[in-house]
């Protein structure tokens, strides 16, 4: 569940609290609010002061808080800062979280794009082309976003953008087979469709393995029945029932 630092520094503010808010991220970065009776006096990250500071944090969503409370802070030297304005831009990134998490339950969740979708899709802007592209099918939330330079919030954004236009999907974590086993079976099976068919199957099982939503390098054992099963669907009756005498040799 990805979380929004409003419903926890709103109150303080309202009710004149004074302390320390802390914010640590998942991805290796920590925020601290100086709040003095209901005022943010200073923000600060790691790298940022001020304003910039706040609003770095804010496009957090992975985040664990901790506030102490009448722990004073140093406010000399420090840019500036708005308490309304911090927390009306928190209001737009709280709501977009909200969003977000009807539609991405999880860092370690795995997304894949359907290109044909993507590329008839006319309310995606480039943007979410970029992010479309790092959904591969094998790396995570948490990987898309730790070797993208865009912020998490921006990621997700995009991410749930992309699966509202119904141009991506989640898929199950599975238990992927090991590499010299999954090449065995693929080249087995193409060798097969290429005495059965000819040049053309290759191509066929590329095809098939996109009907199952997998593909070479990342089949599970529990996928091969519905390949199997893919691939006699495009076969004549002859070249059905030697496929499947081929694949019960295969499978014993």
């Amino acid at each position: 569940m990805y979380q929004s630092i409003l419903p926890i520094l709103q109150p303080l503010v309202f009710e004149g609290k004074t302390g320390l808010l802390e914010v640590e991220h998942i991805y290796d970065d920590r925020a601290q609010f100086f709040i003095n009776e209901g005022i943010i006096e200073k923000v600060e990250t790691k790298r940022l002061e001020g304003e910039k500071a706040a609003i770095a944090c804010a496009k957090w969503a992975s985040i664990t808080v901790t506030f102490a409370e009448g722990e004073q802070g140093s406010f000399l030297s420090s840019p500036p800062v708005d308490t309304n304005v911090i927390l009306s831009y928190l209001e737009k990134v709280h709501k977009n979280i909200r969003i977000i998490n009807k539609n991405i339950p999880e860092n370690s969740a795995i997304f894949q794009v359907n290109q044909d979708k993507l590329n008839a899709s006319a309310k995606l802007n480039v943007e979410d082309f970029k992010i479309a592209l790092l959904l591969d099918g094998k790396s995570s939330v948490e990987q898309i976003i730790t070797k993208s330079d865009k912020s998490e919030l921006a990621i997700l954004t995009h991410i749930c953008k992309l699966l509202i236009a119904g141009v991506a999907w989640q898929i199950a974590q599975k238990d992927v087979m090991p590499q010299d086993e999954q090449d065995s079976f693929v080249q087995s099976l193409s060798a097969q469709l290429v005495a059965l068919v000819g040049p053309a199957g290759p191509i066929l099982l590329e095809d098939c393995f996109k009907s199952i939503h997998s593909e070479p390098g990342m089949l599970a054992k529990a996928e091969i029945p519905d390949l199997i099963e893919a691939v006699e669907a495009e076969l004549d009756d002859k070249d059905r029932a030697e496929l499947k005498v081929w694949s019960k040799s295969y499978i014993s």
